[in-house]
């Protein structure tokens, strides 16, 4: 099951629309909104739950390198409903956390500035039995390309 391509273009078009006006964002958002459509359709829901703190910041826990154990890697997990986020172990070690919706474009467009967080881990089934991991650095690398390929250099239309 994956999610239906309109509802993550109406979540792009309001990343767009709640953007603020400078550094070109909007435009950035625009570029890069193929990215976010192709990693979202690999995903089964439209929102995430995201464990954070009163003021926001998202919970970051630290967990063995699935192929090097020895290194540590910072993780964000994005539970697929409120009771699986409020019945996970950091959940309950944290009792001053809350869990919110979060649209799953806006998960995608922020991971790659959110260090130092190496991956967004997506839980799909609130048993923890089945998760897709998107690194950080990976999904930065993809708007990279398509920013270079896709962003013209804005020259001012006055010079002499």
């Amino acid at each position: 099951m994956s999610i239906n391509p309109l509802a993550i273009n109406q979540q792009i078009q309001k990343l767009i629309e709640n953007a603020p006006p400078e550094a070109n964002i909007k435009q950035a958002i625009e570029v890069v909104s193929p990215v976010i459509r192709t990693v979202a359709q690999q995903l089964q829901h439209l929102e995430y739950y995201i464990l954070q703190s009163v003021s926001n910041q998202w919970l970051q826990a630290t967990v063995a390198h699935k192929d090097n154990p020895s290194q540590p890697k910072r993780v964000i997990y994005a539970y697929p409903s409120l009771a699986a986020a409020a019945g996970d172990r950091l959940a309950k070690s944290n009792p001053g956390l809350m869990a919110l919706p979060i649209p799953v474009a806006r998960l995608l467009f922020q991971l790659p500035s959110i260090e130092p967080v190496d991956s967004l881990i997506f839980l799909e089934t609130d048993s923890r039995d089945q998760a897709i991991e998107v690194r950080r650095d990976d999904l930065k690398k993809m708007f990279q390309a398509h920013l270079q390929q896709n962003m013209k250099p804005q020259v001012p239309p006055n010079i002499a």
